[in-house]
C-alpha cells in the first residue's frame, strides 16, 4: 500500500532539482503554458509570503515514458526512464522559477522603490529603479547593490533589506507531498482528482493524461510527434485539438470524457483515421483555399467535423470536398461553436450519418443565426480579429487579387522580407485617425492585403493620391469602389459603405462557387 510524505523544501532547492533534471515530468503532465504576467504575480506572492500551493512528487521504480520539465511534449525530448522522482502537481511554478533562477528566460523587474514586480519591457529595463530578479538570485543582492551604485543612497538600507528579502525568496519553505508504493495507475487517479478541482487542468488536458496512462508513448510518439510535424508545416496546432478531433472520430460525440470508454485498438485505429483525416483536410485548405497557416484560421473547432466527415472515407473519391469545404467557411463565418461548442458540435457529428449531411448542416447553421449569405451590415465596425476576416481574404483570393505594386499573388507564404503579406490600411491611420472613431479606421472596408514593400511605400498618402497609379484590375480583385470621389478624406465613410456592400457581394459570390 502506498504511503504519503509531507515535508518543506526551500524554492532553490525544487528549482535546482529541475534544472538537474532530478524531477521528471511523466506522460501523464502537459505542456508548460504560464504566461510572464503569471510568472510576476508568482514572484510577488513569494516575496510577501504568501500561500503558493505545494508540490506533489512521485517516487518510483517503475520504468516509464518521461520528459525533463522544462521539455515540450513532443518525440524529441521524451524518453524511457527507471524510476526516480516525477512531479504530478507544482510544474507550472517550479518551471517559472526555473526560468527565472536559472536560464534567465523569463525577465522580472523589481521595483525597489515600490517593491513592485514587472514584466521587463523597454521602458521598465530602461528605469534605474527596476533591478532584474534573476541578477539577485544568481548574483546575490550586495553584488547587485554595488553594481547598481545603490549603496551610495541615502535610503540604501531600506533599499539593501528589500534587495536581501528578494534573495530571501530562494529560502522560502514550500510543502513538498511525496507519494511512495503507488503505482502507475494510481497515479494517474490522483493526478486527474488533484487536477480536476477548480480550474488549473481543463477537460482536455485530465483527457491526454487518461490517454498517456491507458496508451503508453501515445501521447508523446504519436500525438506529440505529429503536432510537431503540423507546426512545421506551419498548422501549430494544440494537443488538446488533436484529443477533440480523435474523441469526435472514435465516439461520434466532441466531449472528452466519451473517450475512456473506447477500446485500445479501437482507440489506435481512430488515431489512424484521425491523423490521415486531418492531413487530407488541411492539404485541401492549403491547395484548394489557400489558407496556408493556422493563423489564418478564426477557431480549430470548426475543423473536427471536417475531420471526422473524412476519417469516414478511406477512399477520398468519395468524398465531398467541394461541399466540405464550404461548411468549414460557413462555420468559421457565422462562429457555428463560439457558444455552447459540444452541442453545437454533437449535433453536426450526428448530421453526418445523413445521406445528405452538407445539407443537414446548412439547415443547422440556419436554425442558428437565420441565414448563410452576408450583408454590408455584417461587415460594419468588423475588424480584422472577427470571424469575417477569413472569408473576405478567401473572397480576395477567389478573384486572383494580387499585390498592387509586384503583381505576385496574395500568399502568406511569399519568400523574402518585401513580399511578406500585410494589412494596410487603405485610408492610412494617420489620415483618419484623428477624424473618425478608431473602431471605423480599423475595419475591414478599410483594410487591403499588401506586401509589406508596398505597405511600407504607400505610408500616410492620401487614396486619392496613389490609387490612381494603381490598375483598376489590381483594385477590384480586393472590391475597392473605382469611384475617385471616394478615394478623398472627407469622403471616408462613404467609402467604407461602398467598400463593404462590394466585400458582402465578393464573399457571397464566393460561397456560391463552393457548390
Amino acid at each position: 500500500m502506498g504511503t504519503v510524505e509531507t515535508t518543506m523544501a526551500p524554492v532553490r532547492n525544487l528549482v535546482d532539482q529541475v534544472a538537474e533534471a532530478q524531477l521528471r515530468l511523466p506522460e501523464i503532465q502537459r505542456a508548460y503554458v504560464w504566461t510572464r504576467t503569471q510568472v510576476r504575480d508568482l514572484l510577488d506572492s513569494l516575496y510577501r509570503g504568501y500561500p503558493v500551493g505545494t508540490v506533489l512528487i512521485w517516487e518510483t521504480d517503475e520504468e516509464l515514458r518521461s520528459r525533463t520539465v522544462e521539455a515540450p511534449v513532443s518525440t524529441r525530448s521524451s524518453s524511457s526512464s527507471n524510476g526516480g522522482r516525477f512531479l504530478l502537481d507544482g510544474q507550472q511554478r517550479l518551471t517559472s522559477l526555473a526560468k527565472v533562477f536559472v536560464t534567465r528566460e523569463v525577465d522580472i523587474r523589481f521595483n525597489i522603490e515600490t517593491e513592485e514586480f514587472q514584466v521587463a519591457n523597454a521602458a521598465v529595463c530602461s528605469d534605474p529603479r527596476f533591478v532584474p530578479v534573476s541578477d539577485v538570485f544568481q548574483k546575490g543582492a550586495v553584488s547587485v547593490a554595488l553594481e547598481r551604485d545603490l549603496l551610495s543612497r541615502p535610503d540604501r538600507e531600506l533599499i539593501l533589506s528589500r534587495l536581501n528579502k528578494l534573495e530571501r525568496i530562494a529560502d522560502y519553505p514550500v510543502p513538498v507531498h511525496v507519494l511512495k508504493g503507488f503505482d502507475y495507475e494510481e497515479v494517474t487517479d490522483i493526478f486527474v482528482r488533484v487536477n480536476s478541482k477548480g480550474t488549473r487542468l481543463r477537460e482536455a488536458e485530465l483527457a491526454i493524461a487518461r490517454l498517456a496512462f491507458r496508451l503508453p508513448g501515445m501521447v508523446t510518439d504519436e500525438l506529440g510527434a505529429f503536432r510537431d510535424r503540423l507546426a512545421i508545416a506551419n498548422f501549430d496546432i494544440e494537443l488538446r485539438f488533436l484529443v477533440r478531433a480523435l474523441t469526435a472520430v472514435a465516439t461520434g460525440q466532441s466531449g472528452f470524457r466519451q473517450l475512456a470508454f473506447v477500446p485500445e485498438e479501437t482507440l489506435r485505429e481512430a488515431w489512424r483515421k484521425t491523423r490521415r483525416a486531418l492531413e487530407y483536410f488541411l492539404n485541401l485548405l492549403r491547395q484548394n483555399l489557400g489558407i496556408e497557416s493556422a493563423d489564418w484560421l478564426p477557431s480549430l473547432n470548426a475543423i473536427v467535423v471536417p475531420v471526422a466527415y473524412l476519417a469516414r472515407h478511406d477512399d477520398p473519391r468519395e468524398a465531398d470536398t467541394v461541399g466540405l469545404l464550404r461548411w468549414f467557411v460557413l462555420a468559421s463565418t457565422w462562429q457555428r461553436y463560439a457558444g455552447a461548442a459540444e452541442t453545437a458540435m454533437d449535433q453536426d457529428l450526428r448530421a453526418l450519418e445523413s445521406p445528405e449531411p452538407f445539407r443537414v448542416l446548412e439547415e443547422h447553421l440556419v436554425q442558428a443565426v437565420g441565414r448563410t449569405t452576408v450583408s454590408a451590415d455584417d461587415l460594419d465596425d468588423a475588424g480584422s480579429t472577427s470571424s469575417f476576416f477569413l472569408p473576405m481574404f478567401l473572397a480576395c483570393r477567389h478573384r486572383g487579387a494580387v499585390d498592387w505594386w509586384t503583381g505576385v499573388r496574395l500568399s502568406s507564404t511569399n519568400l523574402g522580407t518585401d513580399h511578406l503579406l500585410e494589412l494596410h490600411h487603405i485610408f492610412p491611420k494617420a489620415l483618419v485617425k484623428h477624424r473618425y472613431p478608431k473602431r471605423d479606421v480599423n475595419e475591414l472596408a478599410n483594410l487591403a492585403f499588401l506586401s509589406r514593400r508596398a505597405n511600407a511605400e504607400i505610408s500616410a498618402k492620401e487614396p486619392i493620391e496613389y490609387l490612381s497609379q494603381i490598375a483598376e484590375e489590381r483594385l477590384t480583385t480586393q472590391f475597392v469602389p473605382l469611384d475617385r470621389e471616394l478615394w478623398k478624406v472627407d469622403r471616408f465613410q462613404d467609402f467604407l459603405a461602398a467598400r463593404r456592400a462590394l466585400l458582402a457581394r465578393g464573399i457571397n459570390e464566393f460561397l456560391s462557387s463552393l457548390r
